[in-house]
C-alpha cells in the first residue's frame, strides 16, 4: 500500500512528529511504501535508515499559498499512486481533502486528532475516518465539534517497543534524586508546577531535568535562577535514553493533554510516573497502581506526590512495573499498528 503521511513542523521536540515518526518508521517495516510532506524540522535523521520519500515546502504551511500546496500535493500523489494519505493537523487535512478531490485517482483520507482544541472551524475533521488517540479526544471531537461518533476511531498513541532498555540498569550509588521531564516548554505542559513543586520540597538532592523548547522557556529559567534550583533545561533531542536510565521518577505536570508519549515511554523504561489527573493522564494512570496522580496546577500536592515516591521504594517498584506491563502489553507498535493498517486496509479494499 502507498501512504503518505501529512504533517507539519517535523521536530524533536514535537509529540505529533513523534507519532507520526512511529508510522513511517513500523509501516515500512510491514513492508509498505511510506512518504513524508511537511513544511520542515529538525528530525529528519530519525527516518534516514528506512529510505522513505520526503517531500519538503515551507508553502505548506503559508495559506496564501493554499491552492499552490493542493496542486503540488495532488501531483505528488498522481506521481506515486498514493491510496491513502494521512493527516496529523486541522490546516493540513483541510490541504489533504482538497487535493484528494482533485485527483483522478482514487485516494482515502485518514485524520488522527492528536490535541485537544478549542478554536473551531467549519473546515475541519472532513476526512473519511478519524481517529482519536484517546477517549478525551473521542468526546472533544462529539461534544463540542459534534463530529459523528461512528466517524471515528480511538486508537490509542503509542510509544516503539525498540526503545524498551532490555537489561537493568545498574548505576552507582548516587545521593541525588532526578527527576525527568520531557515536553514542549508551555502553558499546557505547565512545567512551571513542577518547578514551585520543587522549590517547596527545598531539597538539595532533587536533579531535574527539563527537555524541552517553547514560549515558557525564559520564565522556566528565571524561576529556576531565582529559587535556586538544581535544574537544566535540554534542547530537545532523539536520543532520550540515557535520560531515562539516569532518572529516578518522571513527571508530566500538563493542565491539559490527550495521551503523552512521554508517560508512555516512561513506563516502558521501568520508570515511576507521577502526572496530573487531566485527560488521557488520567485515563492510563491508576492512582498508587501504576503511577501517581495529583491535582493539577497544584504544585503541593505534586510536592506530596514526588515525597511518596522518594520515600516508599516498595510503592514506587510496585507503580514502575505494573506502568511498565500495561504500556508494553496494549500501547506499542505490536498493537497499534495492525489497527492502523486494518483501518487502511478496510478503505482501500
Amino acid at each position: 500500500m502507498n501512504i503518505l503521511q501529512l504533517t507539519p513542523d517535523f521536530n524533536y521536540a514535537d509529540g505529533r512528529s513523534y507519532y507520526v515518526y512511529l508510522l513511517l518508521k513500523h509501516l515500512k517495516k510491514k513492508g509498505h511504501n511510506t512518504f513524508l510532506i511537511t513544511n520542515g524540522g529538525d528530525s529528519f535523521d530519525r527516518i534516514n535508515d528506512f529510505n522513505i520519500p520526503v517531500f519538503i515546502s515551507k508553502s505548506f504551511s503559508n495559506r496564501f499559498s493554499f491552492l499552490k500546496s493542493v496542486k503540488m500535493l495532488a501531483g505528488i500523489i498522481a506521481e506515486n499512486n498514493i491510496e491513502i494519505i494521512h493527516s496529523h493537523h486541522r490546516y493540513y487535512e483541510l490541504m489533504a481533502v482538497a487535493a484528494a478531490g482533485l485527483s483522478k485517482r482514487k485516494v482515502q483520507t485518514v485524520f488522527t486528532a492528536l490535541s485537544l482544541v478549542d478554536r473551531r472551524y467549519a473546515i475541519e475533521f472532513k476526512s473519511k475516518e478519524i481517529i482519536a488517540v484517546s477517549l478525551s479526544v473521542r468526546d472533544m471531537l462529539v461534544n463540542k465539534f459534534n463530529v459523528n461518533r461512528n466517524k471515528i476511531k480511538v486508537i490509542p498513541n503509542f510509544a516503539d517497543s525498540e526503545e524498551i532498555i532490555k537489561t537493568e540498569n545498574i548505576q552507582a550509588a548516587k545521593h541525588s534524586l532526578n527527576i525527568l521531564c520531557v515536553g514542549r516548554l508551555h502553558k499546557e505542559k505547565d512545567q512551571m508546577t513542577l518547578l514551585k513543586a520543587i522549590a517547596l520540597l527545598k531539597n538539595k538532592n532533587i536533579k531535574l531535568t527539563l527537555i524541552g523548547e517553547g514560549n515558557e522557556y525564559e520564565i522556566c529559567n528565571n524561576f529556576i535562577i531565582k529559587n535556586s534550583i538544581s535544574a537544566k533545561i535540554l534542547s530537545p533531542r532523539g536520543e532520550l535514553h540515557s535520560f531515562f536510565n539516569n532518572a529516578d521518577i518522571c513527571v508530566l505536570p500538563s493542565v491539559r493533554d490527550p495521551f503523552p508519549g512521554f508517560m508512555l515511554q516512561s513506563g516502558l523504561h521501568k520508570k515511576p510516573f507521577i502526572g496530573s489527573n487531566t485527560d488521557g493522564i488520567a485515563e492510563l494512570i491508576i492512582h498508587q497502581e501504576n503511577g501517581l496522580l495529583f491535582r493539577k496546577k497544584d504544585a503541593e500536592d505534586l510536592a506530596d506526590k514526588i515525597n511518596i515516591f522518594a520515600q516508599n521504594k516498595t510503592l514506587a517498584d510496585k507503580c514502575r512495573i505494573n506502568l511498565f506491563e500495561t504500556v508494553s502489553n496494549n500501547f506499542t507498535e505490536k498493537q497499534i499498528i495492525p489497527e492502523i493498517i486494518k483501518l487502511y486496509e478496510d478503505l482501500v479494499y
